[in-house]
């Protein structure tokens, strides 16, 4: 049997419950909840700047440059354009990186303009390559290592001359296409970190909206074990509309029926009484809490263990398409409609 994902947020048993939803647990598992949305929040944020702008400098290297801070300009009412064009003196997190390694060049005494122009072609690929890391001196090497199959591309060749081909002429398509295939593939590795960013925030709204089901069931159901009025009129105007129902999707039947459901327990007015529907309430109430629970703890926004996950044939097409589409030169409809009608020519 598997065991159910462990997580921040505890469920809550069906006997003996009344001690377990004080006030204080009710706090306490909202502030948690709070803090893991935040923590969540703060990392998707980091994530989609990355994405954005290539890397988030130091603090100390934004402070050297004070025409990064952003500044509002007035949009120039007789130019219609400049809205879309970017703004003077704007400077990338990159473009700092870059000058800093290039004032730490200067600074060790390898920043010799004139003297990286007399370098020869074999002095600048020895100064390239013992400047990689450990990630790109792995790439670089299979990408050196890798190389086309020779019959393969001679008998292609033929195929779309229609004449024999000479060895010279096999070379040279030989490492134009091994050049292509990395383009593709560098741009899939692009499409690749896009889908997971996305994923991660359709995780991460996913989370959200979990959380503020959980509090509102887990408020309900604290007040509804509470005898105590003056506490409950002390808690009742905090930010958790307990009563108000939740929204959901008409073409999600799991989703609509598990939300119609918590809606009916929710706005139950029934839940005061001590009979024995009162008491089935309560236990369908904790079940739908528990259900809630196990979801919130099961997701996660985390994409960094895909780091290492295969490029999928799914992203080898998009690239593809989007190579086309970057070259001016995208196929008709009809080549993109192949392979189960879904643009697989890369399958």
């Amino acid at each position: 049997m598997m065991n159910e994902p462990q997580g921040p947020i505890d469920t809550i048993p069906k006997v003996n419950y009344p001690p377990i939803l004080t006030i204080a647990n009710y706090l306490s598992t909202k502030q948690m909840i709070d803090q893991v949305i935040s923590e969540d929040q703060d990392y998707v944020t980091w994530k989609l700047q990355n994405l954005r702008t290539g890397g988030i400098p130091s603090k100390n290297q934004l402070n050297e440059y004070p025409k990064y801070k952003f500044k509002k300009s007035k949009i120039n009412q007789q130019d219609p354009d400049s809205i879309n064009k970017v703004p003077e003196n704007l400077i990338f997190p990159r473009d700092i990186l870059q000058k800093q390694i290039q004032k730490s060049n200067h600074e060790s005494g390898h920043g010799n303009d004139d003297k990286e122009d007399n370098l020869t072609q074999d002095e600048q690929f020895k100064l390239l390559v013992t400047n990689l890391d450990k990630d790109q001196t792995n790439r670089f090497e299979v990408f050196h290592r890798t190389s086309l199959n020779k019959t393969q591309v001679k008998k292609l060749a033929s195929t779309v001359t229609n004449q024999t081909i000479s060895e010279n002429v096999r070379v040279f398509l030989q490492a134009t296409g091994k050049i292509y295939a990395g383009e593709i593939i560098e741009l899939a590795m692009v499409v690749k970190n896009k889908w997971l960013t996305s994923q991660m925030c359709i995780e991460f709204d996913k989370r959200t909206k979990i959380g503020y089901k959980l509090k509102k069931h887990l408020k309900k159901l604290t007040f509804s074990i509470m005898e105590n009025q003056q506490y409950k009129q002390d808690y009742q105007s905090d930010s958790v509309p307990e009563d108000e129902p939740d929204f959901y999707f008409d073409d999600e039947e799991v989703d609509k029926r598990e939300t119609t459901l918590g809606n009916s327990l929710l706005q139950s007015k029934s839940l005061q009484q001590s009979d024995h529907s009162s008491q089935d309430l309560k236990l369908q109430l904790i079940e739908q809490y528990n259900k809630l629970v196990l979801q919130f703890n099961k997701l996660d926004v985390s994409i960094e263990k895909y780091n290492n996950s295969p490029v999928l044939p799914e992203h080898i097409r998009e690239a593809w398409r989007l190579y086309r589409l970057q070259s001016d030169n995208l196929p008709n409809a009809y080549w993109r409609t192949q392979g189960e009608g879904q643009g697989s020519m890369f399958r």
